[in-house]
C-alpha cells in the first residue's frame, strides 16, 4: 500500500511504473530490464519483484518486456482529472496517436474509451508497441489493457481489418499461435469454454487472465458470433506445481 501511495504521488510529476505482480512463477525479465535497480527479484526468480518507485525514471523498458503484462506506466501530470497510462499492445490493428481505444480492466472488461496520445515500438526486434492512453484519472489504476477492435464491431462500416500475422502468439502460457486458434475455430468450436477444454488455451499459469480478450476476438471473427455467444471462461488464480515430497515435509 505504501508503494502504491508513493507511485500515485510521483505520477503527479510524470510517468512512473506501476507493478501489479504477485505471481510466484519463475520470471525476472523486469529486473534485468531496469537500468536503475528499481526492480529486484533476487536469486529465487519465483519470488514476486520488490519495487522502489523512487528509482524509477519512467523509461518503460519493464512495461515492454513483462510477459505477463503486469506493468504499466502511470502519468498524472496532464492534470484536469486526466491521466495517461502506457501499456504494451501486441495486436496488429491500426493504432495511431490521436485516435481512440477502449480501456480494459484486468478481466478484459471495457471501462470506456480513451484517447491515444502516443505510440512507439517496444524494441527494435519486437513487433509489439507501447501505447499511451489518456483516460479519466479515476480509471487510471484499473486500466490493464486496451482494445481497438471493439470499436470496429460497433461501427462495421469501418471494419476493414489490416492483415494479421498468423504466427503471433495469443496464448503465451500454452504457446498457441493465432493460426492454431483459427484452426480450432475451423474445426467447429464456437465458444471459449469448448475451445479451452479441447486445446488447453487459457489453462496455463495465467489461467486466461491475459489471453482471454484476444482469444475471444479471434473466435468472434472466425465464427461471426457475438461476444455473448462466444462467452467467457472463469479466470482462476494461477497455480504452480508442487512435488509430493514437499507436501511430505521434504525439501526436494
Amino acid at each position: 500500500m505504501e508503494v502504491m501511495r508513493e507511485v500515485w504521488e510521483m505520477a503527479a510529476k510524470g510517468a512512473v511504473a506501476v507493478l501489479v505482480c504477485r505471481e510466484q512463477i519463475p520470471c525476472n525479465p523486469c529486473e534485468e530490464a531496469c537500468r536503475r535497480g528499481a526492480i529486484v527479484v533476487g536469486e529465487d526468480i519465483c519470488t514476486p519483484p520488490r519495487y522502489d518507485p523512487s528509482r524509477c525514471d519512467g523509461c518503460g523498458r519493464c512495461v515492454a518486456i513483462c510477459p505477463g503484462m503486469a506493468v504499466v506506466l502511470l502519468d498524472r501530470s496532464p492534470g484536469g482529472g486526466r491521466a495517461r497510462v502506457t501499456l504494451p499492445y501486441e495486436m496488429r490493428d491500426a493504432v495511431e496517436a490521436g485516435g481512440e481505444a477502449w480501456a480494459l480492466d484486468a478481466e478484459g472488461v471495457p471501462l470506456g474509451k480513451g484517447r491515444i496520445v502516443r505510440t512507439a515500438k517496444a524494441s527494435r526486434k519486437d513487433a509489439a508497441m507501447l501505447v499511451t492512453l489518456e483516460v479519466p484519472e479515476e480509471w487510471s489504476l484499473k486500466v490493464k489493457g486496451l482494445r481497438v477492435r471493439v470499436m470496429s464491431l460497433e461501427a462495421p462500416q469501418e471494419a476493414e481489418m489490416p492483415s494479421r500475422d498468423e504466427g503471433r502468439t495469443v496464448c503465451r502460457c500454452e504457446e498457441i499461435s493465432c493460426a492454431e486458434a483459427q484452426a480450432y475455430a475451423a474445426m467447429g468450436f464456437r465458444s471459449l469454454g469448448a475451445l479451452r477444454r479441447y486445446s488447453r488455451i487459457g489453462l496455463g499459469y495465467c489461467q486466461g487472465r491475459f489471453c482471454q480478450t484476444m482469444l475471444a476476438g479471434e473466435l468472434q471473427e472466425a465464427t461471426s458470433r457475438t461476444p455473448e455467444e462466444v462467452g467467457t471462461f472463469r479466470v482462476r488464480p494461477p497455480v504452480r506445481p508442487v512435488k509430493l515430497s514437499r507436501l511430505g515435509g521434504e525439501d526436494g
